[in-house]
């Protein structure tokens, strides 16, 4: 199973269908929105039109429109656990989820990194409280301008989409959790020039 990870769409038309033709080039089955999506007119048209399941959290710029919009699809991930194909993760968006989960789960995905669970600047505490109940194999988080990754904490940020970055969340079957950095730009150039070679 792959998961393509965004974050910072900000209502834009053009990175959506970017998003869109990556996700179907890739054979992603889901993407997760981790924040500052802005418009839900975007999950709407990303879940009716491109063949994969939307999952989100709310970012600083995102209104309750977001929320509904994701509610509606079943895919508002924000302080709930949801099992996905066998795999149980948790998000972590601006109500900073004052009721934590007991369960462990494989991912938490937030809209802002933490304090200490971080790869970029530090920004909140919030992520860091569900990070030490839930216990996750990885932490994936927003805000982040460039991608990164802290391989001793297991924290990873896609970077931004507007300097085109995403991130890919790979599942093999024996539940081992990879994640890559893609250059949106390079991947295009590739599926253009060898579209039957796209290695990722």
């Amino acid at each position: 199973m792959r998961l393509i990870v965004v974050h910072g769409l900000h209502g834009s038309k053009s990175s959506t269908r970017i998003l869109c033709f990556l996700a179907k080039l890739l054979k992603a089955s889901g993407v997760v929105l981790l924040g500052n999506t802005v418009s839900p007119t975007i999950v709407e048209w990303l879940n009716s039109s491109c063949d994969v399941k939307v999952f989100g959290v709310l970012g600083e710029c995102d209104s309750t429109a977001v929320a509904v919009a994701l509610s509606r699809i079943g895919g508002f991930i924000e302080c709930k656990c949801v099992d996905y194909s066998g795999v149980c993760f948790l998000g972590v968006g601006l109500s900073g989820c004052q009721r934590i989960p007991e369960e462990s789960v494989d991912i938490v995905f937030s809209s802002l990194p933490g304090f200490e669970y971080t790869c970029c600047e530090a920004c909140s505490d919030r992520v860091d409280n569900v990070v030490k109940s839930t216990k996750p194999k990885l932490v994936v988080t927003g805000a982040c301008r460039e991608p990164c990754f802290d391989v001793k904490k297991h924290v990873f940020s896609p970077g931004s989409m507007r300097l085109g970055f995403l991130g890919l969340v790979e599942f093999t079957e024996n539940r081992e959790i990879h994640v890559r950095i893609l250059n949106i730009e390079r991947v295009i150039t590739r599926s253009v020039f060898s579209p039957n070679n796209i290695s990722i």
